[in-house]
This record gives structure tokens, sequence and C-alpha cells, in this order.
């Protein structure tokens, strides 16, 4: 979160300057990723996002968009996303406590729920509610992935910083790497001048920020300016002192109430300093508040703002301060005293025999012998959190390690929070509790924590469950440890390439030696070894190097059916996965969640074409159909729900389902937990060196290459195609008239004109101001579909040949039935 409710009060003031992108030609923009979405998605865009999942459907069309008016200007932008999060931002919940988000998002399926649809007035009002809160932004975490690899694809630089964007860039910007910052008002907090704070790309122009002109116009210097902005809250100390009055309730008459903490808390500064005459900074009025807690959370937050760390242009992670210092700004820096750096050095030659000067704490050493030491913190660890090797900051400054899983190191705990449907699932909880999990979860730490200090490798790491008091202890000590038990494996091939193919990996890798004494070169070789030592902590290798019936089955689909997609492959594994766990039946209708609502199943043109049912819920009970054919659909539904539906609209309108919601969470658990496998065994293979030069890679698109290569890197696609599914199939088997290809015909234009309503050009509208949806599309996507739903019927043919624990004989009767069903209509 940017300064709390300053924004707004800058424009009121007319602070924030005017100029044209135009100036900013041949230029260098360092841009805060968070702070650029969050200025395209505001609180009426993307409204269904947490309902449908996956990323903003709009995002590719606004980057590609903004990049083609930057290339227009020559303008070279470096995208900064902020990484690990500090001591202060981090949140611990109290069991079955939910987050101000997760709450909101409970409570509107409550509502869809309980709306009866005899009471709509317009079309579309069945679902007309808004998933986001009105003052939070997207949900960042979860986006990362999906936005490195557009930035891959539209080959643009990117870094994901060591903790906070705003002072990455910031020392971006003093370092002479980038000429100018696009950023939120937390940029005020560090040592930057002057920065842009909105750009409109459309009209091509943007509006900045002068700190100094802030400043003037406050009448405070910077330290009291710092002290405020930590006391109405910032990114780094998100919390507002408990001294301001809370926000009123929401209201008809204001919905959405707000509060200018930061006007109410500039007034008690102006207050302050008239009564007691001291204009240095506002650390007497927070003392003079007689509260321990507070005064504790400011000077975590004075510590934060001077020390969070940053990555050099070496690759090195130094203290902010600290850098600033070799750079040569020294203001409102706390440097050691003469007589102690004296005394220091003194006593560090004796210690170590050698004539350098450090900084106290730990710091980095200073750029010059005659440069003065900066003091920190000795417990500064315990207020960011404890400090990681470079090695794995330069890893994640590239995307190459999920954050959550270094997070977890540092705090000690991972904590695991619900899913977007809120609610939870027996499915869904029989994979988060599930032994395979927890293994896994084993496996991971191992690898990364015998990369570090023993101190990493004794401590317990905890897995605390948002829906249970337990807490699970994890056994990340193992013995043999885990890259003892996978250096074995190797593949290697004279004829390999430099770009690795899932199906190509199952079709030739999976037979041999699996072991090399050669180098490994190509990316081929080296993301085939990475994933052939995940399969060996899957269970699906054993140390006989003997596959799995799973392995079995994917080495057969791949040599049998044509599967060129990767991301088609990596689906089809994500589910046999998914039927391995046992942890739903997938013919099964959910018993615990809705699926799309009545309203927009119903045969006819229009919603007013048949009786509505009255009462709470009526709208998602499906009695016209058989069971039969209800266990039918729902199978085509979540199959089809795999695929994307190629559309980007600003703020979806349209059918969403509570269920293929859960189905689709299941699905993205196993995806993030193999990526996450995939990941920290690259990193283990690449720090021990095993028959690599991965570590001598010179240029930076050899390590994107490696990025861009990886499986599983992206987050599933949303689910709807699974609601076209299940309203196409629902409408045609509702049917009592006509022959198949009516009813086909009857079907389609019904998604087309009714549920998306094609021919209207304000529906769905994407960047370009027309409907992002149009029959052409639709009917090719639900082609694509098909196609993948043939290739699912052949796997659960060859699964049920191998393995009938995976797809029983019974099972694959029902699976061709369905199929049969389907054809129908197709």
């Amino acid at each position: 979160m940017p300064i709390n409710s300053l924004e707004s009060y800058l424009f009121e003031r007319k602070l924030a300057g005017t100029g044209s992108i135009e100036i900013l030609t041949n230029s260098v923009i360092g841009i805060d990723v968070e702070h650029y979405l969050s200025r395209i998605y505001t609180y009426k865009k993307e409204q269904a996002l947490p309902a449908i999942g996956g990323i903003p459907t709009s995002l590719r069309d606004y980057i590609q968009s903004d990049l083609q008016t930057f290339q227009e200007f020559n303008i070279k932008p470096i995208f900064v996303i902020s990484g690990l999060n500090t001591q202060l931002q981090m949140k611990n919940y109290k069991t079955n406590e939910l987050s101000n988000h997760e709450q909101h998002l409970e409570s509107v399926w409550k509502r869809l729920v309980n709306k009866d649809p005899s009471h709509l007035h317009h079309s579309h009002n069945a679902i007309i509610e808004n998933f986001r809160t009105f003052n939070e932004p997207l949900q960042m975490r979860t986006l990362i992935n999906d936005i490195i690899k557009m930035f891959l694809e539209f080959k643009v630089d990117y870094l994901v910083s060591p903790y906070d964007a705003s002072f990455q860039l910031s020392y971006l910007y003093n370092n002479k790497n980038i000429d100018i910052i696009y950023g939120s008002t937390d940029l005020l907090l560090t040592r930057v001048d002057k920065f842009i704070l909105g750009m409109e790309f459309q009209s091509k122009d943007f509006r900045f920020i002068n700190k100094n002109k802030v400043l003037q116009e406050l009448n405070l210097n910077e330290r009291q300016f710092l002290d405020l902005c930590l006391m109405v809250g910032c990114n780094l100390q998100p919390e507002t002192f408990p001294i301001f009055p809370p926000i009123p309730k929401p209201n008809p008459l204001q919905p959405y109430p707000q509060l200018s903490y930061f006007k109410i808390g500039l007034d008690m500064s102006y207050q302050y300093a008239q009564f007691s005459n001291d204009t240095s900074s506002l650390l007497g009025y927070i003392m003079s508040l007689n509260n321990n807690k507070v005064l504790d959370l400011y000077y975590r937050g004075v510590s934060v703002l001077k020390y969070v760390p940053i990555i050099n242009e070496e690759g090195y992670v130094e203290l902010y301060n600290v850098a600033m210092a070799k750079l040569g700004i020294t203001g409102n820096i706390d440097f050691l005293d003469i007589d102690d750096e004296e005394e220091e050095e003194e006593e560090e030659r004796v210690e170590e025999g050698e004539d350098k000067t450090k900084t106290n704490g730990g710091g980095s050493e200073s750029a010059s012998t005659n440069a003065r030491s900066v003091k920190v913190p000795n417990d500064i660890h315990d207020i960011i959190s404890q400090r990681l090797p470079p090695e794995l900051y330069f890893y994640q400054s590239i995307g190459l390690l999920p954050l959550d899983l270094l997070e977890s190191i540092t705090k000690g705990q991972l904590d695991v929070r619900p899913p977007l449907e809120v609610s939870l699932s027996d499915g869904y909880k029989k994979l988060l509790t599930s032994r395979n999990y927890q293994d896994l979860l084993d496996y991971q730490y191992n690898l990364i924590t015998q990369l570090l200090a023993r101190y990493y490798q004794v401590k317990k790491i905890r897995v605390k469950y948002w829906f249970k008091d337990d807490v699970l202890e994890l056994n990340n000590r193992l013995t043999p440890p885990i890259f003892k038990r996978i250096d074995k494996f190797f593949i290697q091939s004279d004829e390999s390439e430099d770009q690795f193919q899932l199906n190509k990996f199952f079709k030739d890798k999976l037979t041999g030696d699996m072991t090399t004494t050669k180098q490994i070169k190509t990316c081929e070789d080296i993301i085939s070894t990475v994933m052939l030592r995940t399969l060996y902590l899957y269970g699906i290798l054993n140390d006989k190097k003997e596959v799995s019936p799973l392995a079995k089955v994917l080495i057969k689909f791949a040599n049998e059916i044509d599967v060129s997609q990767q991301e088609e492959f990596e689906q089809f594994v994500l589910l046999l996965l998914l039927l391995q766990s046992k942890s739903i039946v997938l013919n099964e209708p959910s018993k615990e969640f809705t699926d799309v609502s009545n309203y927009y199943k119903q045969w006819g043109s229009s919603s007013t074409d048949q009786p509505q049912q009255s009462g709470t819920g009526a709208q998602y009970k499906r009695d016209s159909i058989s069971q039969e054919d209800l266990k039918k659909i729902t199978l085509i539904s979540r199959i089809f729900s795999f695929n994307k539906f190629n559309i980007g609209p600003i703020n979806y309108q349209g059918p969403v389902s509570r269920s293929l919601l859960n189905f689709r969470s299941q699905i993205e658990f196993l995806n993030k937990n193999l990526l996450n496998s995939l990941q920290v065994v690259l990193v283990d293979l690449i720090v021990h060196q095993e028959q690599n030069e991965i570590k001598s890679f010179e240029s930076k698109q050899d390590w994107y290459n490696l990025i861009n290569n990886l499986p599983f890197y992206k987050s599933i696609n949303n689910y709807l195609m699974g609601v076209i599914g299940e309203i196409y199939f629902e409408i045609c088997a509702k049917q009592k008239q006509g022959d198949d290809e009516v009813r086909k015909k009857n079907a389609m234009n019904h998604l087309c004109d009714f549920v998306f309503q094609v021919n209207l050009p304000t529906f769905n509208i994407n960047v370009h101001g027309i409907n992002a949806i149009n029959k052409d599309q639709l009917i090719s996507d639900f082609k694509k579909s098909v196609s993948f739903w043939g290739k699912f019927v052949k796997l659960s043919e060859i699964t049920n040949g191998i393995d009938k624990n995976l797809i029983s004989d019974k099972f694959l009767e029902e699976i061709k039935q369905t199929d049969i069903f389907l054809q129908k209509y197709v």
C-alpha cells in the first residue's frame, strides 16, 4: 500500500505537476509493477477476477499497448517487482480468522446464493457484485510468474527486488541506472527528488511529484514527514497508529467511507510543533502518548525505512542507507562517531589481521578506506527478516525462487491461507493435509536449507493451516539429504536443443541410464535433468530408475497422442496428479459449492421466457435435468475448464461458478507445488555445480531463457470455458423439440446472444472499447475444448489399461458414456 491517503491530498493541494511523455524520449524508466497495475486496475475494473481465478483477462492487452507507447518514444522500461515482506508487513492470523479481503469474498458469495432471481429488473443483474474491495489492490503474489512470462515474451527487463520495490528503484535512480521512476507515494520516503505518479498512455502525458515542493507546501522537514508517514501507514509499515479515529461504517449514502488520515496527522503535527516548539521530528509527540506498543512500532518503522535491503549493481544485497552512503548521499544517515569508528577498526585489525573498514552490526563494507561507517542496529534482522545468502537473492531477482518458500524460511513458519472460494471443501482439505504434500515440503525445505548456514538446517519450519489449531512441524533435516539422493540423475544428449518440451521429455528421455559423466549444457538437458529429479521427489521414479504407472501412462500418451502445445501437456500431467490424489471424483457434482446460476440456463432468448423459481438458492437448483446428465455435464465442464477462453474484457460480465473455482483451486495447488519442487531442484543443481556451468552464464538472456523454459511456471487459466461447457450442454439437454443440429444451433446462439451478448458493443468491453467476445472466437475456443476432451478420453483409456487405481473400469465406462453424450451436440 502507498502512504495512506496521501495521494488524494496531493491532488487536492494541486501538488502534482503535468508533463508530456514526449519529454521522456530516449530515457530509461523504472516502473513499480504493483503501482503500475493499481493505476490500470482501479476498483471498478476486473471486479470478477477473484471469482474466476487466473490473471486479469485484459492484462496482456494493457501491457502490450503501453509498451508500444514506450517504443514510440524510444523509452526503455525496467519493471521492478516487490519481493519478500518484512516482519512489519507479515500478519499472524488466528485459527479460522479471515483477512478483510477473504471476508469480503465470502460475503459476496453468500449474497449471490441468497439473491432471488424473481426480483431481477434488468439483464444480467443476477451476478452484478464486486468481488474486489474498495481500497485493496490486486493480489500481486499470484500474478508474478505470469507477468514475468509476459515480460520475457515482450523482451523487456524486469527485477524482483529483495524487499520493497520503491527503495530498489530509488537505488537504481541514484546509481544512474535509470533516468526516472514511475511509482507510488512511497518513493517520498526514499532519496528521490522527483518521480512520476501516474501515466495516461492514451493522452500521452503524465503526472509527477516534486519532493521538495511537497515538503515546502506541507511546511515539514524530511524527518517530520517520515514520522508522519509511519503514523498513518505506508507499505513497509502498513499499520495505522491507533491514535486515529476508525473509518465509519458503510451506509447507503456513503458505501465506501474514507478518512484522510494524512490530513488528520498533519494537523496533529502542526499542533505539536506549535505547542512544544519541536520542529525536528514527531518522536516527542509519539513518546508523549505513553504507549509502549506504538513507540516500538515507530522505532521498527524508522529502522525498516533506513535499512531495508536492496540489490546493488554487482548483484549483491546491502542495506539501503549503506548503499546510499556509498553513492555519496549522506543526508539523514547515522554514522559511527569517529572515536567509536577508530576503536572498531582497531578491534577488527586485531581480530582479523586485516586493514578493513566494516559497518557495525554486520553491515556492508565501506565504499573506501576514507568513507565513514554507517550505524546499523545489531537486531536489524529481527526487525526486517533473517538474512539469506546473496546468491539466493539473485535467483529470487530473476523469478527463479518462490517468494512464499523463502519467506517461510526466514520466518520459520509457512502460513497456508484459504483459496479464492474461501470456504474449505473436503477435496481441497485432503490435498492440503495429505502425506504426499507434507513429504514434498520436507524435500523442498531440505534442498534449500542445505545451501544455508547450519542455523537454517536445524531450524524447524512450522506449517500453520488457517482452519485448525494444530501446527505441523516439518522434518526438513533428512538423512541422507535430498541432494545426495538425486545427484545421480542426469539427462544429457548430444542432439539436445535449447528449448525444453514436456511431451518430448516423456516421449524420449525416460529410457536409458538416466546418468552421464558429460557436462549438461543446453537448456533442454538442464530442464530435463531437473524434471527427472523432481519425478523422483514425487515417487514417480525410484532409486533403481524404474518409473511408476503414472509415468508409464504419460510415456504412452506422449508417444500415441499428438499434444504439441506445452501448456496442454502440462494440464494432462496435473489431471493425472489430481486423479492420483483421490481428492475429488471428476464427475461427482459439488455438494459444497454452487454451479452456474440457472438464470443463464433458461432456454429462450431472455430470462423472462420461463417462470422463475423463488426462494433462497432457487436459482442454483438443477431439478430440470436428470442426475445422469448432471454427472456428465459436471465432468465435461471440469475438463473444459482447463482450456483458455481467449478474451480480454477489462471488466468481465457473465456467469461465475464457485464449484468450478474450487476445482481450479485444486489444480492450481498441484501446479504451484510442482513448480516449487522444480525451482528448488534447479537451484540445488546450479549451486552444487554438478556437471554444469550455469553459474558461468554471462548474459541475462541465458538466465531469461532458463526461466522461460521451466514448465508449470504460469498459473492455471480461469475456468470460463468450463462455464461455457456447462451452459451449452445443459441447454442442449433441456430442449425437448428439434433434432441434434437444431439443439446445437440454439445452444450456441443462447451463449452468444443472451449470455455474452456479442452484438452489444458496450458489453464486456476491452481496452479498445469494443465487446471483447465475438461469436467466431467463442466457437473457436469451444472447438479447442472439444479437441482437448477427445485427448482426455484417450488418456483415460491409456490410464485404465495401465493402472486401474487411477481410472477404474466403471469410471472409464462413465467417461465413454459422457463422450457419447458430448458427441451428439458437437
